[in-house]
């Protein structure tokens, strides 16, 4: 499956089950160029019922060759579902993945609803191991059912079915989910928005590496205007 295509069929299957509305960017930064035209990049913003946001990105180079896609969804702060995470960049050789949920609480019974299923899909797979290692800021994010790391080519099937076994079960709970009422875990899940968001703004390195391309002030504005 093509990159477009895998995008393409990750977000249709959002819209299956929470419809989706387009929301309008400024072009400047929903398709921004680069300076020597080596670059074609599209960014999303879709609102849904029960999300805050939800986040996508196409992002191809010519010189060197890399094709991207990240999507995250942001889950509104009244439901304790977590922020869902997918992120592949494909080279000439090797992909690079990151699959994720991440989540608001700790308890035996929310890693058992939200984290334990997707370790189940997970085992279906042959074991995603790299020698790569979670940089230290994600490192309080990782979970059983994270995947994070460079790996050969050939794994991008079973990383694109992963993905989509990951999101059908997510969708599910989101839609199940009830309201929470609790002011402390309202609180706790305020706090966690704030600090992951907090974290992709200034530690995520991808930042850096668009602002080469783009400027700084265009990259920046991107991760705090789009991506968070």
């Amino acid at each position: 499956m093509g990159m477009d295509r895998l995008f393409d069929t990750l977000i249709d299957r959002v819209r299956a089950t929470f419809p989706l509305t387009d929301v309008e960017l400024d072009p400047e930064i929903a398709r921004p160029r680069s300076r020597l035209k080596i670059l074609n990049a599209t960014h999303y913003n879709w609102e849904a019922e029960r999300f805050r946001k939800l986040f996508g990105m196409r992002f191809q180079v010519r010189l060197p060759p890399l094709n991207q896609l990240n999507t995250i969804f942001y889950p509104e702060l009244c439901f304790d579902t977590p922020i869902f995470l997918f992120f592949v960049l494909v080279t000439r050789r090797k992909l690079i993945a990151h699959l994720n949920v991440y989540c608001p609480f700790d308890d035996v019974d929310y890693l058992a609803k939200h984290v334990a299923p997707k370790v189940e899909l997970l085992n279906k797979y042959a074991p995603f191991e790299c020698v790569d290692r979670y940089p230290e800021w994600m490192r309080k994010y990782r979970r059983p059912c994270s995947i994070y790391g460079m790996f050969a080519r050939d794994r991008l099937g079973d990383l694109e079915s992963c993905a989509h076994d990951y999101l059908e079960h997510y969708l599910k709970l989101a839609r199940e989910a009830g309201q929470v009422t609790e002011p402390e875990r309202l609180e706790r899940i305020g706090r966690f928005h704030t600090q992951f968001i907090e974290d992709i703004r200034t530690q995520d390195k991808a930042q850096g590496m668009i602002a080469k391309l783009i400027g700084k002030n265009k990259a920046r504005r991107i991760f705090y205007e789009i991506t968070t």
